[in-house]
């Protein structure tokens, strides 16, 4: 009977000791399998993951790749109805610059900015072109004539004689004076003979006022 009940216990404590060796295995590989995971790259609790050496291949593959060109379609800049042309006139003897504009002509409109220049260096071979665009076409010269509606103040006939210029240039006699040219002095008829040119009538009369006193 005594010896039952110790082979019992003796049963039960070599169960126990089994029981905490597993207990102590399972326990010690718990332990170092977290270790790991705490050591190794992978951050689960920030979910970041560190790229490998194959990706990080890959990337930098990626990052020299070129930029591919987008091929650039040029718009070609045409004139419309819409566009002016003006005339610039310098008038040397006055000193002034006249200004003239006008539209566009049937033949330049819808045609490139290159097209125009051409048509107008063609058409207009004593203008110079200083500008052409969408907005306006400039030409520009200059001449030695009187502008339009000046007055010019001459010999007619042997007496003085007052002129204007019409739009085509040319001089209109408005008026022939009872001042002969016989009582002006020479450097007066230098004066008449070439013409005094004046910009408004009461210079004009100023001017005869002073040669018939």
């Amino acid at each position: 009977m005594w010896n039952r009940r110790r082979k019992r216990k003796r049963k039960i404590l070599l169960s126990c000791i089994v029981l905490f060796s597993i207990a102590f295995l399972y326990g010690y590989k718990d332990r170092e399998l977290n270790t790991t995971e705490e050591n190794s790259p992978t951050q689960w609790g920030n979910n970041i993951l560190e790229p490998s050496k194959e990706q990080e291949k890959q990337v930098v593959k990626k990052n020299d790749e070129k930029p591919q060109k987008i091929p650039i379609v040029e718009s070609e800049n045409k004139l419309t109805k819409q566009t002016q042309i003006v005339f610039n006139t310098y008038y040397e003897k006055t000193r002034d610059t006249m200004t003239k504009k006008s539209s566009l002509p049937k033949e330049c409109i819808g045609k490139s900015f290159e097209e125009v220049q051409n048509y107008l260096q063609e058409k207009y071979t004593d203008w110079e072109i200083r500008q052409c665009n969408e907005d306006m076409v400039e030409l520009y010269k200059t001449t030695n004539i009187v502008p339009p509606n000046y007055y010019i103040v001459k010999e007619y006939n042997g007496y003085i004689g007052v002129y204007q210029v019409n739009e085509s240039g040319e001089n209109i006699l408005l008026e022939q004076t009872e001042i002969p040219m016989s009582s002006l002095s020479n450097m007066d008829l230098q004066y008449m003979k070439e013409g005094i040119v004046k910009k408004s009538k009461e210079e004009i009369n100023q001017i005869l006022e002073d040669y018939s006193s």
